[in-house]
C-alpha cells in the first residue's frame, strides 16, 4: 500500500479519537479525597452457584480497605459493571451498609443466569446473516445441539459439548478453567473439534464469495486442537496464550479449478500456531458499551516449523482501539480503530482474510468480500437512549427467566476502510480503493448478552441497504 494511503487512515483514526479523549481528560475525577472510610464486611446474598471468590475477584476493595468517600460511588459502579460482565448475572446490585461514622459494610446482591444449556443450533453459513436472508435457503444452514455446562462448580469454569449437523458437520469439546492458582490470577482451557463440508468457498471473484458443491463428496475435512493459557492482572488487564494444531483436507477435485486453496496443488495442509493477545478493557459493558474504553494487540503465527512439511509461513499483527464517552443524560459517542498488518504478500486462500468475513467490515458493504493481506477500519457512532434500561417481570415458571432487562437506543454512523491486498485486486475492484459507509440505526439490548441491531445504510457506490445484525456495532 501507498505510505499516503495509510496516512490517511491513520489521520481519520486520529480524528475519531481526539474528541472522546478530550472529554475523557476533562471529567477526570480528584482521586485525592480529603475524607476517608473504612470498608467492613463484604457480605454477598443470591449467589447460590457461583462461589463467593469469583465475586469478590471483580471488586477493586477489599474488607479493612481505607479509601475516600468521595470515591465511593465511582467504585460501587465499577463493582457492579464488572460483575455483570462476568456474564455470570442478569442483575448486580452494590450497596453500602453505614455501620458508624468512618464505617461501613458492602452488600452484593446477585441474581444468577441459567448455567445448564442444552441449546439447538441453528446457524446460516454465510459470512453475516443477511447474506443468508436473501435467498433463505435452508440448505446453507447448520443444525445441532450445544450442551453448555457454564459456571460449572461455582468456579466459572465452562463445559462445551456439541454435534452439528447440515451445511457444515461439527463435533467437539471445550472446557476452560478461568482460576488455577489462589491468587485467581491463571487460567487454561483446552478444546477439540472436527468438521466437515459437502460444499466450501474456494475463491472471491468482483468481491463474491464463490463456493464449490460436491453433495456425493466431502470436500473438506478439518481437527483443530488448542490448548491456552489466560493471566490476568487485576481486574482491566489481561494476556492470552494459545497454541493450536490444524490438519486439513480437501477433495482433489478442487484442485482442477483452484491452485492457491492451500499451497500449490496441496491437498493437506498441517501445522502448529501461535497466538498471543493482550488486551486492557475499561468497558462499562463488553456486550455494549456507553463508557469506557479498551485496545488490544495480538500476533498470530501460522506455521512454527516444527513438522516435516509445515509449509506455511504467515504472520499477522493486528491492533484495536475502542473508546466511548456520554456526551450528555442520554447521548453517546464512539469510535474505534482496527488494523491488521502480514509482511507476507503472498497467503493461501485457506487463511487470509480481510473485510466482510466475521465482524471485520464497512457497514453498507455487507453483501462484499474484500480480500487482502493488510487493512484498516475506522468506525464513529453517535446514539441516543430511546428507552433508558428498564426491568420487566413476566408471568413464567422459571425464576432465572421471571425478570429481564431491556433498553433501546438510536443513532447515526459513519464507517471507513481500505484494503491492501497484492493477490486478488484484479478480479476484485473494492480492494485496494477507499470504502465508506454511513447511516442511521436502532438498537435492541436485552438479558443473556442479547444484542439485535437494525440499520439502514448507504456505501461510496450510492447503495442503500437495511440489515441486520446481532452484536454491537462498535
Amino acid at each position: 500500500m501507498k505510505n499516503g494511503n495509510w496516512k490517511l487512515i491513520i489521520l481519520f483514526s486520529v480524528f475519531c479519537f481526539s474528541l472522546p479523549i478530550l472529554f475523557f481528560a476533562q471529567s477526570s475525577e480528584n482521586t485525592k479525597p480529603r475524607e476517608t472510610i473504612v470498608i467492613g464486611k463484604i457480605l454477598i446474598v443470591g449467589n447460590k452457584i457461583t462461589k463467593n471468590k469469583i465475586i469478590l475477584r471483580e471488586l477493586a476493595f477489599r474488607e479493612n480497605d481505607t479509601i475516600g468517600r468521595a470515591v465511593i460511588p465511582k467504585k460501587i459502579k465499577s463493582a457492579k459493571e464488572n460483575l455483570l460482565n462476568t456474564s455470570l448475572f442478569n442483575f448486580v446490585s452494590v450497596d453500602t451498609l453505614p455501620v458508624d461514622a468512618r464505617h461501613f459494610d458492602i452488600l452484593i446482591s446477585v441474581s444468577e443466569r441459567w448455567y445448564i444449556w442444552p441449546v439447538p443450533i441453528f446457524e446460516v453459513q454465510e459470512r453475516n446473516f443477511n447474506i443468508w436472508w436473501e435467498t433463505k435457503n435452508l440448505h446453507r444452514a447448520s443444525y445441532g445441539l450445544y450442551l453448555n455446562r457454564e459456571n460449572f462448580r461455582g468456579r466459572k469454569e465452562e463445559l462445551s459439548l456439541f454435534a452439528q449437523f447440515g451445511y457444515t458437520e461439527r463435533y467437539g469439546i471445550s472446557y476452560t478453567v478461568p482460576y488455577l492458582t489462589k491468587k485467581q490470577t491463571s487460567g487454561a482451557g483446552f478444546s477439540f473439534a472436527y468438521s466437515r463440508n459437502h460444499e466450501i468457498p474456494y475463491e472471491t471473484f468482483d468481491n463474491q464469495v464463490i463456493y464449490f458443491d460436491d453433495q456425493e463428496k466431502y470436500l473438506r475435512e478439518e481437527f483443530i486442537g488448542k490448548l491456552y493459557y489466560m493471566y490476568r492482572i487485576g481486574i482491566h488487564n489481561s494476556h492470552y496464550l494459545e497454541g493450536k494444531f490444524i490438519n486439513s483436507s480437501i477433495n482433489d477435485t478442487l484442485n482442477k479449478i483452484t491452485t492457491d486453496y492451500f499451497i500449490g496443488n496441496e491437498t493437506q495442509i498441517h501445522y502448529f500456531a501461535l497466538d498471543y493477545k493482550f488486551r486492557s478493557d475499561y468497558r462499562n459493558s463488553k456486550v455494549y458499551a456507553l463508557q469506557g474504553y479498551m485496545y488490544e494487540f495480538q500476533c498470530t503465527r501460522l506455521g512454527l516449523g516444527l513438522l516435516k512439511n509445515e509449509n506455511i509461513d504467515v504472520t499477522n499483527f493486528y491492533l484495536t482501539l475502542k473508546d466511548f464517552q456520554k456526551v450528555s443524560n442520554r447521548i453517546f459517542a464512539a469510535g474505534s480503530f482496527r488494523i491488521k498488518f502480514s509482511p507476507n504478500t503472498f497467503q493461501p486462500y485457506y487463511v487470509q482474510r480481510a473485510l466482510g468475513w466475521n465482524n471485520d467490515y464497512v457497514r453498507g458493504y455487507e453483501y462484499y468480500a474484500i480480500d487482502g493481506q493488510r487493512f484498516g477500519l475506522a468506525k464513529i457512532g453517535l446514539k441516543y437512549e430511546i428507552v433508558k434500561p428498564h426491568i420487566k417481570s413476566v408471568p413464567v415458571p422459571l425464576e432465572k427467566f421471571s425478570t429481564f432487562h431491556y433498553a433501546l437506543y438510536g443513532g447515526i454512523f459513519a464507517d471507513a476502510g481500505y484494503v491492501d491486498d497484492h493477490m486478488y485486486s484484479l478480479y476484485n475492484p473494492l480492494a485496494n480503493t477507499y470504502l465508506y459507509g454511513a447511516g442511521v440505526g436502532i438498537d435492541y439490548v436485552t438479558y443473556y448478552d442479547v444484542v439485535i441491531r437494525f440499520e439502514y445504510s448507504i456505501n461510496r457506490m450510492l447503495e442503500t441497504g437495511f440489515f441486520v445484525h446481532f452484536n454491537a456495532g462498535i
